[in-house]
């Protein structure tokens, strides 16, 4: 079942909202353009999907991605209002890394950024 919540500024969550798009774990997620998201790829049989959400917490349909499907991924938000998907498993561990602009496009695969990871957490900073 897709479903979401939205969670206010002093953080209050509020009650389920029959999601959008396709059912999906092991995603990764981040901000993008300094008020919005984006939820990507994710084990739903090894999946590119990508879906934004808005300024105001609504999340859009389903997104053919770009790059490699996979899951097990770490995403953040990077460099004022970009965002990177980065790592993950297609039935191996992988390389590679997604850049998201400031309009919430995906990037296509860059592969051998560093050692391979998996399940690991990503932050920004500065």
């Amino acid at each position: 079942m897709s479903l979401t919540n939205l969670v206010s500024n002093v953080g209050v969550v509020a009650t389920d909202t029959t999601g959008v798009g396709t059912v999906r774990q092991d995603l990764g997620a981040c901000q993008y353009g300094g008020d919005k998201g984006i939820f990507g790829y994710g084990n739903a049989t090894a999946s590119s999907l990508t879906n934004l959400i808005s300024n105001v917490g609504v999340v859009a349909t389903d997104t053919t991605g770009v790059g490699t499907a996979r899951w097990a991924l770490t995403a953040c938000e990077w460099g004022g209002g970009k965002g990177i998907f980065c790592f993950g498993n297609t039935g191996s561990n992988v390389s590679m890394s997604n850049l998201v602009s400031n309009t919430g496009v995906v990037a296509t695969d860059t592969t051998g950024v560093a050692t391979i990871k998996l399940m690991v957490g990503g932050c920004s900073f500065n």
